[in-house]
């Protein structure tokens, strides 16, 4: 098992032992090996679609689940629910944007406006609306995007150039309606969104949900439902250096340190979707004390699995705050990689994205270590569940398990 754990360590970060890095020894047994299980057990009818098939066995460590994607793009490695789930999404997507927007249609689209409707991934505008609503606000969007373009000179996600064209903003509006990430780290569907993007900026073409190029008028865009309320309306309205401002603003009147956000904004491994959401979710925090920790702790993700995580373990952190209120600080000066909640009667909270939980040695030394860290009641919020001995072991150590939790 240990084997195994190791192997997968550099991919993935070393989540399953990096979690907590403790020097206390797990008293012997009984543990159990992580089960592996069949990608329709684990996924239901997503294990196949159109473009992908997951291979079975799907395996864990005791915490997460592994998985192996076969697409046409070759065989990728994926670790977690989580994270499984987005790519899963943006396998759907690309099979969308193939199956309804080759980029040699879409250019011709964009030369013969006139001759009808545009499609765009099944949805088809035929209602023309007033297209000057929000145009100041679009001039106001305009100016921001060049004094934040200049504030993160060389950390914008967005290329100088696509910015120029409008290929960077037809991007996000394109992955906007998808409902995927415009930064997306998933190779085949970034080279695609930017095929598409490129050849609307071209067309001078504004296609998304609520912007829809509209027949017989090029450039025109009809802009009904657009509101930065949300993060997908966030991700289409704003540039990467644009969200960057917001979030650097954001995290300050959080009182997180300037050096400590700047090193989050640097690792790669985070998109700039993954710091708004991080952000978001951290505002429903405001008054927890030491955001620092955590946000520091996140800085450190070294790979994207981790990277990925961390979001959710946020996300799930936050929910968990909106629900209950009793969270009052990120612990100080525990040894685990993700710092334990602290409530104010004593006791802890632990929100993770973990997957399967099984008693194998290392999670047994990953509790131990988190329940010296509190005297009080303890609780471990988890988005998947726990086996019976896991939830026996736990509950001996003063644990209350919670599964299947949502951000």
């Amino acid at each position: 098992m240990q084997l195994n754990i190791a192997k997968r360590a550099p991919q993935f970060g070393a989540i399953a032992l990096a979690l907590a890095m403790t020097a206390g020894i797990a008293e012997a047994g009984p543990f159990e090996q992580p089960p592996s299980t069949s990608p329709a057990a684990a996924l239901g009818p997503a294990w196949k679609g159109s473009n992908y098939t997951v291979l079975s066995p799907v395996s864990s460590d005791g915490l997460m689940r592994h998985y192996t994607l076969r697409t046409p793009f070759g065989d990728f490695e994926v670790t977690g629910d989580a994270l499984m789930a987005a790519r899963i999404k943006e396998l759907n997507a690309l099979h969308a944007l193939d199956e309804t927007n080759a980029p040699k249609t879409f250019g011709e689209a964009a030369v013969k406006t006139g001759l009808g409707p545009v499609v765009f991934a099944g949805a088809m505008i035929a209602h023309p609306v007033d297209t000057t609503q929000n145009t100041f606000a679009g001039i106001g969007q305009f100016f921001g995007g060049v004094g934040s373009g200049l504030n993160n000179m060389g950390k914008s996600r967005d290329d100088a150039v696509a910015s120029l064209t409008g290929e960077a903003k037809q991007k996000r509006l394109i992955a906007a309606q998808l409902g995927v990430d415009p930064y997306t780290d998933f190779k085949p569907l970034a080279t695609r969104l930017d095929e598409l993007a490129g050849a609307a900026a071209v067309g001078n073409l504004a296609v998304s949900g609520a912007f829809m190029a509209v027949p017989g008028a090029a450039g025109a865009v009809v802009s009904n439902t657009s509101t930065a309320s949300t993060l997908q309306g966030m991700v289409a309205d704003y540039s990467s250096a644009q969200l960057m401002d917001r979030n650097r603003d954001k995290l300050a009147r959080l009182g997180v340190d300037r050096a400590v956000a700047e090193s989050l904004f640097a690792n790669p491994n985070y998109t700039p979707v993954d710091v708004t959401a991080m952000t978001e979710a951290l505002a429903s925090l405001a008054g927890v004390k030491n955001l620092d920790a955590m946000v520091a702790r996140a800085a450190a993700a070294d790979s994207r699995a981790t990277a990925y995580f961390i979001r959710k373990r946020i996300e799930m952190t936050a929910a968990w705050q909106r629900r209950r209120r009793t969270i009052a600080a990120f612990a100080h000066d525990d040894d685990l990689r993700f710092p334990l909640c602290l409530t104010a009667g004593g006791g802890a909270v632990g929100a993770y994205p973990i997957d399967s939980l099984s008693w194998t040695p290392e999670t047994a030394r990953l509790f131990e270590s988190m329940s010296s860290a509190a005297a009080g009641p303890k609780t471990l919020v988890i988005s998947g569940t726990a086996t019976a001995l896991a939830k026996s072991n736990l509950s001996a150590l003063g644990w209350t398990v919670e599964e299947r939790a949502k951000p």
